[in-house]
């Protein structure tokens, strides 16, 4: 009771007598089991050591007397102490020793539950201090569910502010809300009320409330003035982040002398506290440094973005214009050392005379980048990926920017090849890293195991799909659980899987370089064209054998309003109405392509990455001239890539196309079929896709054969899937997406998550048929989140897709067009090429006078030759052929000399 009061000094008194009484009596084990409950008071005093080695000294005496509940509880305080001084190789193995107990002994949270809370949400605050919300996200909602289980009030309010931090982080402010005042309400202890009031200050100026965040932080300011003289040690901490959040609230209403007042006593007290290095030392610098940059105070900005970098570097001090922290003598934390890096980088770029600060600029920002990169690969799931990615993506345009004019102001080559390779490794690096662990786990983990991980994210994906279904608010939450306990189990078991991986391997990314794309990608007809949007320029990488260009072009407000007119023609279905996007494509051309045009002389067939907007826009329909016929697609065959590493997974060899080779599925063929109690009716009939499926040819499904299961019986033997289907793209929850099979049963839909915990290695080409499957919600820097990604991300090298609604009648067509062409030995661009070439002249084109009807159907990813064409195999033959019959004449004319010499 005196230690949950506040009466610290007391409680300590009691803990020392009841530890005289143990040692009297020679009660081991809960002589060790004081030594670590006591130790959480030296911890509140700031007397970190003291807490070490209490705990230390537990484990010592239960050598002794084991006994695995206090073992486990001296493990999970150790591991949050080492984290408390920035020694994570120590926090990591009292981790995992805590992890590898619960593994083997499940009863642990049973015989003690605040300790497996409190080591659970440890690991969330670990992972939130990495930046991998989605983890800690998943840790603290098991830490609840014991908390909740156990009526464990005190852990029950501490984590769940935690959790509201994680939702915070995710961007779900509402929700962070609701959960601290949650906390706050059943909370009585004034050090953790002063947190959570704090909290909800910070959250209610990020919703730009100031009027609520100001009562929030004057309650804080109160429980401070109140209890803090009493316990100064408790409060030092507290009071160092309410004076930061006096500094941000001041900072938002513009009282700047007052914002800056704030900041400078929180880095006064902090520097009391902790001393010269600590990560929220560095955030109170950086917090003050935006602060006067915003202010345009560029040189205290400058010297205030140094001070945030020296607070987390171990290295000698950044003092001069062009130092750098020299990240291999050790850093406090590799996320606030990158924020402030990319401050320091962002004020050099706005000073007047600016042309000095260039230099420094951009190696500012390449060291960021560079541990961006670091940040990333630490990163578990690839949702936390994509969150990260987000964020970087801005940091390259900013970083592009400044080598831009660094590369016009010198013309060294340098700069651009530099440039090129620091915008690759933010394209789609999620997509990129699942491709490279897919490999690695291939060559360094057994099958077995492997076939295991499956089943764990199968069991996973079950889950999620029940989530969707309507329930009530019981079931809803049982199922929670479960799915955190799932997640939990496959990250554990998905981590024994990469330490089976070298670490030189699972750490090593090669980003693509303009040398390699120039020797591995392009033949003397073929260019790349790299595409960088940001908010006033468009950047393009034009990339042929023989040279590169960077250009860089304007692209503001009325560009985009372009671009958003033609997206507009050319999704809506006009029916048989006259096409509209005739002077939007031409402007688009003259935009995006005409000055590309003299860089790309004898040029045929083109590789373009998107960005952001330009992933809706299919280049085919741009216009060359005003003739309304001109599309670019006559001048060039067109492929798309979500970065030039996925450009050519792997080089396919010709293929003759047994009859095992190919699985084509058309669900909705006949009308008759689609009466059926589980079918959506949204879920038209498509006539025309039994047709198209035969002019595809392999092992053919139809209607009621066209089953989900079929798909999955079939799908792992099959170099080309083709599939004439529906699809539905939901751009706000992507795992609510799916293409729809036959529906025998109400599990007809294939969802994003069952998508994704396919294999596609095996495959050379997947043709989607179906509505808008080329579609998704678009995050930056990493692309469209479609239906297509799904099998590129399984290991697909080619996807054909659609970016809108399929047309039933033209869809079959250009299909049956581009098998006539693929087996003819034509690559798949071309092919694709040609078959919408065929339609302009054929029958259908007078009637589907639109890029409606042909341009949705587009390539992304390798384009390499899929059939060996009949003159191959003849010329082949021939050469075979005469080989042999050269030996044998060689052997008779050999025999003949030896007779007659």
């Amino acid at each position: 009771m005196a230690y949950q009061s506040g009466k610290h000094a007391q409680a300590m008194l009691y803990f020392k007598k009841a530890i005289t009484l143990c040692l009297r009596y020679n009660n081991l084990p809960r002589y060790a089991d004081l030594l670590i409950e006591s130790s959480t008071i030296p911890y509140g005093q700031g007397n970190l050591p003291q807490a070490i080695r209490q705990c230390e000294k537990a484990l010592q005496v239960l050598k002794k007397a084991p006994v695995d509940s206090i073992r486990f509880k001296a493990y999970s305080n150790l591991s949050f102490y080492h984290s408390q001084v920035f020694q994570m190789e120590q926090m990591q193995q009292y981790l995992e020793r805590a992890e590898q107990m619960l593994e083997d002994n499940p009863r642990l949270t049973t015989l003690t539950p605040g300790y497996v809370a409190a080591y659970y949400n440890q690991k969330g605050v670990y992972y939130n201090d990495t930046g991998d919300f989605v983890q800690a996200t998943t840790n603290l909602e098991k830490a609840l569910a014991v908390a909740k289980e156990y009526h464990l009030s005190g852990h029950l309010s501490a984590v769940t502010n935690n959790l509201s931090t994680q939702y915070e982080n995710l961007g779900n402010t509402h929700k962070a809300i609701t959960l601290v005042k949650q906390a706050l309400s059943f909370e009585r202890t004034p050090y953790q009320q002063i947190v959570y009031t704090l909290n909800l200050g910070r959250y209610y100026l990020s919703l730009n409330k100031p009027k609520e965040a100001f009562q929030y932080l004057k309650q804080a300011q109160q429980i401070d003035d109140t209890y803090g003289r009493e316990n100064p040690d408790y409060f030092k901490e507290s009071k160092i982040t309410l004076y930061q959040n006096w500094g941000s609230y001041y900072a938002a209403t513009q009282q700047v002398t007052r914002a800056v007042q704030s900041y400078d006593k929180a880095i006064m007290l902090a520097h009391a506290h902790w001393g010269d290095k600590h990560p929220s030392l560095s955030i109170a610098y950086r917090d003050k440094a935006q602060l006067l940059e915003n202010q345009g105070d560029l040189n205290g900005a400058l010297a205030n973005y140094r001070h945030a970098i020296n607070a987390v570097s171990l290295g000698s001090p950044v003092t001069e214009l062009h130092d750098l922290p020299a990240i291999q003598e050790g850093v406090l934390s590799e996320r606030e050392l990158m924020y402030a890096l990319l401050g320091q980088a962002s004020v050099m770029g706005k000073f007047s005379n600016r042309d000095s600060f260039l230099q420094p600029a951009f190696e500012t920002y390449k060291l960021a980048l560079h541990l961006a990169e670091r940040i990333r690969l630490n990163y578990d799931v690839s949702d936390a990926k994509l969150l990260f990615g987000q964020q970087i993506s801005v940091v390259n345009e900013q970083a592009l920017r400044i080598a831009y004019a660094l590369y016009q102001k010198t013309q060294q080559y340098h700069y651009l090849k530099t440039a090129f390779t620091l915008t690759e490794s933010t394209r789609a690096s999620t997509l990129s890293d699942a491709r490279r662990e897919q490999t690695l786990k291939k060559a360094w983990v057994p099958q077995e195991l492997l076939t295991k991980e499956d089943g764990l994210k199968k069991e996973l994906t079950s889950t999620k799909l029940h989530l969707q279904q309507p329930r009530s608010r019981k079931q809803h939450d049982s199922l929670k659980l479960i799915l955190v306990e799932q997640e939990l189990a496959l990250d554990k078991f998905r981590q024994q899987l990469l330490q089976r991986i070298p670490s030189r391997h699972r750490q090593s990314v090669e980003s693509m370089s303009v040398d390699t794309v120039r020797e591995k990608l392009l033949d003397n007809h073929t260019a790349l064209l790299s595409y960088v949007l940001t908010e006033q320029d468009l950047f393009v990488f034009v990339i042929t054998q023989f040279r590169v260009k960077w250009i860089r072009m304007p692209f503001g407000k009325s560009q985009k309003a372009t671009l958003a007119a033609l997206q507009q023609s050319l999704y809506d279905n006009p029916g048989l109405s006259p096409y509209k996007g005739h002077s939007a494509a031409q402007a688009g051309y003259r935009q995006l392509f005409l000055p590309l045009k003299p860089y790309l002389q004898d040029i045929k067939r083109l590789i373009i990455i998107r960005d952001k907007e330009l992933n809706y826009l299919p280049f085919e329909t741009l216009e060359t001239t005003a003739s309304g016929r001109d599309f670019l697609l006559r001048s060039y065959s067109i492929r798309y890539a979500y970065g030039a590493s996925l450009t050519q997974v792997h080089a396919s060899t010709p293929w003759t196309g047994g009859p095992n080779g190919i699985l084509a599925m058309a669900p909705f063929s006949e009308t008759s079929s689609q009466k059926n109690s589980f079918r959506d009716t949204s879920l038209l009939p498509l006539p025309a896709s039994r047709e198209e499926i035969r002019s595809v040819g392999g092992l053919q499904y139809a209607n009621r054969q066209a089953t989900k299961q079929e798909f999955l019986d079939h799908y792992a033997s099959s170099q080309i899937i083709h599939l004439a289907t529906h699809a539905r793209t939901d751009d706000r929850e992507a795992e609510r997406s799916f293409i729809a099979f036959y529906p025998d049963s109400a599990d007809y839909k294939l969802y994003t998550d069952e998508l994704y915990n396919l294999s596609f290695n095996h495959t050379q080409m997947v043709v989607l048929s179906a509505c808008e499957t080329g579609r998704g919600r678009l995050h930056r820097g990493e692309g469209l989140m479609s239906l297509a990604r799904g099998f590129l991300y399984g290991g697909c090298p080619s996807v054909v897709t659609t970016l809108w609604n399929a047309h039933d009648q033209t869809a079959a067509y250009l299909s049956e067009r581009m098998y006539f062409h693929l087996r003819k030995g034509v690559p798949i661009d071309q092919a694709l090429q040609l078959a919408k070439l065929d339609f302009f002249s054929s029958d259908m084109a007078a009637l589907y006078d639109h890029p409606y009807y042909w341009a949705n159907l587009v390539l992304i990813g390798d384009a390499s030759v899929l059939y060996e064409s009949k003159w191959a195999t003849i010329n082949r033959i021939s050469a075979g052929f005469f080989l042999l019959s050269s030996i044998f004449l060689g052997l008779f004319l050999a025999r003949y000399w030896q007779r007659h010499r």
